[in-house]
């Protein structure tokens, strides 16, 4: 009971400073605007994106979040690993704004096996644990600030990432492709992932993409594996082949069930009965009536 009586009362003091010096949201925004496009790496951590049936997610990182929780005043934010079994880890992240006593819990799961189920080792579970309180964390401190509070910042950030400060489209793809290449992904993987055929058919908005999908990588919540699979055209080639092969068999047979079909069956049946053949002929020319 003596440790509930200290808690409650650290709560109610931390409330009570909350009420005295309330934040102010105009020093807020201007706080997180410069902590956020203080330069292009840091922006570029603000927002990550994943592929997520056959759409691109983009949304605002675990990076922003922590900016968020250090300009915001009067927050209290944490995660912890509470639990695990055979094929997860579980997280719970808890914010508290302290100044409109408003709380959150928020609870996250990550697999520690692989595409073959094989359990993570020790080294790779510690990461996933990791990675899990992060998200655990990040979701938790959006669920309490309103995302009215940080979309500008959100945006502006989005901007100065993907244009650099100027940076021409030509070499701001390539400075993109070089980053992601570090992570470990392949050049034909990336332009397979965009649909496109080389570095020339890539837009601003496949940078936007791309510079979020390596702050997933970056954060945990991806594997670059995952973010870049291997290229299928040789798999769809050659279906497009046993199709093709399919539908020339198809039209095969059709054409030799007709009965006016002059291949070589019908030419082996004539050659057979050459009587036939020459009555054909005989009336062809003369007429069933003879003359």
């Amino acid at each position: 009971s003596g440790l509930v009586e200290f808690q409650k009362a650290e709560i109610e003091m931390a409330i009570s400073t909350a009420k005295q010096y309330p934040r102010s949201m105009t020093l807020f925004r201007e706080k997180l605007l410069a902590m956020a496009c203080i330069d292009v790496n840091t922006a570029e951590s603000c927002f990550y994106s994943l592929p997520r049936g056959g759409k691109n997610i983009v949304g605002p990182s675990v990076r922003l979040a922590e900016m968020v929780m250090s300009t915001y005043s009067n927050l209290v934010a944490e995660s912890n690993v509470v639990g695990e079994d055979d094929k997860f880890i579980y997280a719970m992240g808890s914010c508290r704004d302290l100044e409109n006593n408003t709380s959150i819990r928020i609870n996250v799961r990550r697999k520690i096996t692989d595409r073959n189920g094989k359990r993570f080792n020790d080294d790779m579970i510690v990461v996933t644990a990791n990675a899990c309180c992060a998200i655990a964390l990040r979701n938790a401190i959006f669920k309490v600030v309103p995302q009215s509070m940080f979309e500008p910042v959100y945006q502006s950030a989005m901007s100065c990432a993907v244009g650099a400060g100027g940076t021409p489209l030509c070499d701001r793809r390539v400075q993109i492709m070089k980053k992601l290449q570090l992570l470990g992904a392949k050049e034909e993987n990336i332009f397979g992932l965009l649909e496109v055929d080389g570095i020339e058919d890539v837009t601003f908005k496949h940078c936007t993409f791309l510079i979020g999908l390596g702050t997933a990588i970056k954060d945990g919540e991806i594997k670059i594996d995952d973010a870049f699979p291997a290229k299928q055209k040789k798999k769809k080639a050659d279906t497009a082949t046993k199709i093709e092969v399919k539908e020339v068999t198809t039209a095969k047979a059709t054409v030799e069930k007709d009965p006016n079909y002059s291949g070589v069956k019908s030419k082996k049946k004539a050659d057979q009965h050459p009587e036939a053949t020459d009555k054909v002929d005989e009336e062809s020319m003369f007429g069933s009536d003879g003359f």
